[in-house]
């Protein structure tokens, strides 16, 4: 009688392992062919763009304004402290 139930339990261990190698192997295929980055769409719009001579179409990036901009923090604040103490406010010079 615990003969029968162990190989019932075992075919069925045996089904779902198989099943899940099989789901595992397509996902894998799947993994390892992804979407075009670039879509239909990008390939149409750019054919638009050779067809269409009056569009200003450079593809060129150009630098950034040479205007000198601040920095958004005060690097002196991420300087390393010379020695393990509490820090001392300006307000208590």
């Amino acid at each position: 009688m615990g003969k029968v139930k162990i190989s019932e339990w075992l075919w069925r261990f045996l089904a779902t392992m198989m099943l899940f190698s099989v789901a595992w192997s397509m996902w894998i295929f799947y993994q390892l062919n992804p979407r075009p980055l670039v879509m239909n769409a990008a390939f149409e719009a750019a054919a638009k763009a050779k067809v269409n001579v009056g569009q200003s179409v450079h593809g060129v990036i150009l630098p950034p304004p040479a205007a000198a901009k601040a920095p958004p923090i005060n690097p002196d604040k991420l300087k390393f402290s010379e020695s393990l103490g509490t820090p001392v406010s300006a307000a208590t010079k």
